[in-house]
């Protein structure tokens, strides 16, 4: 059997060739007649000793010569792991015959090297994280934990600051007829994202109502959600304002604190110190990030790596699963899909593979980086974010 194996320049796989002559093949045809055998009765022998003609007769062509080609495959996928690391399986399988000999090619992934192309990453300075937390988070973060227990009264005029305002929408076609309806609640931060809602809803009163023309220039809480949008012709909107309510803030105490949490505090400044811890360890972990954002976009020039598809997969079906648990299941998340157009499921799951792409060449590069700077073998996978901590010590060392 002739093997042809051809390295791409690509780095993330190679190509093989297989040309398996007659002689060749009758073997592999022969071994793979045994193993039908091992599971097939024939009258008058035992099982798994018919004779290869009686059992040719019994198993479906198509099976046999599938059998064929993973025995060859599966021998010489063998012979090349003794020289790559391989990943994922085989694909673009592709089996011709030509002058009595079968021929089958197929790629298969390796892991990937990456390249140093200069030592610019030997003089990096990322930014150092600051995780301390300052009194002004803390009271941030307790102003929304009260919000999250608030009552709210009536008012009669949107103040944008401070009251959450409902809004009752019609949606209207050329003939300002009306083809559909929704509401949506806007608060202090939606203002702050989209100033034409706080220009028009400003000082107004309830009952007031603004007319929108329906571009894409309209915020998009002002946008049609239901599943026959599609359908309909909707040229404006119609807000109306039909409550608009102020929070009253709870006092914090040990007895509300005992209310919200069924926990006891013996003074308010424990339950203080607690949030405190709270946001520390969330605050190292998003300066973390950014601060291995920072190095990545420091060093990745002196890099190259091209990512395996099989990495990219793996990746991409990792997000996937996410978004999945994100909107109740998978049901729920089919349910999503059909409710978008195509078009945009397909922008969607490409903007979602680019982004798999370029977390693992992230991580790819954080390794060879880790191993240029003789840490690579410190780094623990199963301790979370072990490689990221290394990387930040290396360089809080250096400072010191």
């Amino acid at each position: 059997m002739e093997k042809k194996v051809i390295e791409w320049t690509t780095q993330s796989n190679i190509e093989v060739q297989l040309t398996i002559d007659t002689e060749t093949y009758k073997s592999l045809r022969e071994s793979a007649l045994q193993n039908f055998a091992k599971d097939i009765e024939v009258s008058w022998y035992r099982k798994g000793k018919a004779p290869a003609d009686e059992v040719k007769k019994r198993v479906n062509p198509q099976y046999l010569e599938t059998a064929i080609y993973e025995n060859a495959v599966n021998d010489t996928l063998r012979e090349l792991t003794k020289k790559y690391k391989l990943i994922g399986q085989i694909y673009d399988v592709n089996p011709w015959k030509k002058d009595d000999n079968l021929t089958i090619s197929f790629k298969v992934d390796v892991y990937p090297k990456v390249k140093v192309l200069n030592k610019d990453f030997e003089n990096v300075k990322p930014q150092l994280p600051n995780k301390e937390v300052t009194e002004e988070e803390i009271q941030k973060a307790v102003e929304g934990l009260k919000k999250q227990f608030a009552e709210y009264k009536d008012v009669e005029k949107v103040d944008s600051q401070k009251n959450i305002m409902k809004l009752d929408l019609d949606y209207l076609d050329a003939n300002w007829k009306k083809v559909g309806d929704g509401k949506v609640f806007l608060g202090k931060e939606d203002f702050e994202e989209f100033p034409m809602l706080k220009d028009a809803f400003e000082g107004k009163e309830k009952s007031y109502s603004q007319e929108f023309d329906y571009t894409e220039e309209l915020p998009w809480l002002l946008t049609y959600f239901k599943k026959d949008k599609d359908k309909l012709d909707i040229k404006k909107v119609k807000a109306t304002i039909t409550e608009v309510k102020e929070a009253e803030l709870p006092e914090l105490t040990t007895e509300n604190l005992q209310k919200w949490f069924g926990k006891a505090y013996d003074k308010v400044e424990d339950f203080m110190e607690e949030v405190k811890k709270t946001l520390s360890t969330e605050k190292e972990r998003n300066e973390l990030s950014k601060f291995i954002e920072d190095l990545i976009s420091k060093v990745k020039s002196s890099f190259e790596v091209i990512v395996p598809k099989t990495l990219v997969d793996q990746e991409s079906k990792q997000r996937i699963n996410y978004l999945k648990q994100k909107y109740g299941g998978e049901k729920n998340f089919e349910q999503m899909l059909k409710s978008m157009k195509p078009e945009d499921v397909k922008k969607m799951y490409s903007e979602l593979t680019q982004a798999a792409k370029e977390s693992v060449e992230k991580f790819l590069i954080l390794m060879k980086f880790a191993e240029e700077k003789k840490i690579a073998d410190k780094i623990d996978f199963k301790k979370d974010l072990d490689l990221e901590k290394n990387l930040l010590s290396l360089f809080q060392k250096k400072e010191k």
